[in-house]
């Protein structure tokens, strides 16, 4: 009996009618579920730059549609109205002021308690990691009260001291995690070669830390620059405003320009973006890091 090889036709023929495998199956649903969930995410952000490009009769014609021409004078109108440059060095002020608190603060106290082990300083570290499981909006109205007795209302230094009050908790434990993790020969090393505490944490520690703090410096940037409630309790005068609260208050008094409040919208997420992306980079690792380790 002779062999007779399969033709090209013959192999296309036999692969088109065998059964796609059960796993195959499963990866082709996922993938066509992980685009479903990309396009509803990003959604929002293809109206939010579209009816910025809009003028007000191609937003009243469409809300989905694309704008015939780039019309780039609703950002100049946004900059106008929310004055711009003010609101956005007091917001790049109190989160670069508060963020730096933060990890100096909190590098300090995390030296101590992760190299320190007594009594102590263990029942600190659980103390500040208390904060973290006490939500914030049960401690409003003791805080507003608080501010007001030591007459930093409408303040923004009295804000800053808020965020960085209310951000070491998150702090303390990430950096803690990480110090652990550094072995203490380093340290004794350095002691040997004629370091005090102090030369022990600017010349040996803080370089080490590198990425866990430029992680804490992208994490809480966010969370203060795109902060709304603080800022509206502490804040009244307009001299003052942040971006979020500029956005709020354009919203309300020209609510029915929404392609001037959504040009406004990306205008406030314009320089984040920026250094988000400039160093993303170091968010993965530095949690990784502190979070694994130790």
């Amino acid at each position: 009996m002779s062999y007779k090889p399969m033709s090209v036709t013959d192999k296309a023929v036999s692969l088109r009618n065998k059964p796609m495998s059960l796993k195959k199956q499963r990866l082709i649903l996922l993938e066509i579920m992980l685009i479903v969930f990309t396009i509803i995410y990003f959604l929002p952000f293809y109206i939010v730059i579209t009816m910025a490009m809009k003028t007000p009769s191609e937003l009243l014609l469409s809300n989905f549609g694309l704008p015939k021409t780039l019309n780039f004078d609703n950002f100049v109108k946004a900059w106008e109205i929310t004055k711009y440059s003010t609101v956005l060095f007091n917001t790049a002020f109190i989160s670069l002021l508060s963020v730096a608190g933060i990890i100096l603060v909190a590098s300090m106290a995390a030296f101590t308690l992760a190299k320190q082990a007594n009594k102590l300083n263990t029942f600190l570290y659980y103390f500040f990691l208390s904060g973290i499981m006490i939500p914030s909006y049960t401690v409003l109205v003791p805080l507003v009260k608080l501010l007001k007795s030591l007459y930093l209302m409408n303040s923004k230094l009295g804000l800053v001291i808020v965020y960085i009050g209310h951000g070491l908790p998150f702090a303390v434990f990430l950096l803690v995690g990480f110090i652990r993790s550094i072995p203490k020969e380093i340290m004794e090393a350095g002691t040997i070669d004629g370091c005090n505490v102090y030369q022990l944490y600017w010349r040996i520690l803080l370089p080490m830390l590198q990425s866990v703090i430029i992680t804490l410096f992208i994490l809480d940037l966010i969370w203060i620059w795109n902060d709304f409630l603080l800022p509206l309790l502490v804040l009244q005068k307009k001299t003052d405003f942040t971006l979020t609260l500029s956005q709020y208050s354009m919203h309300g008094e020209f609510g029915t320009q929404w392609q001037i409040v959504f040009a406004g919208f990306l205008l406030a997420i314009a320089p984040l973006t920026v250094v988000y992306l400039a160093l993303q980079k170091y968010v993965i690792s530095g949690i990784s890091a502190g979070a694994l380790k130790g």
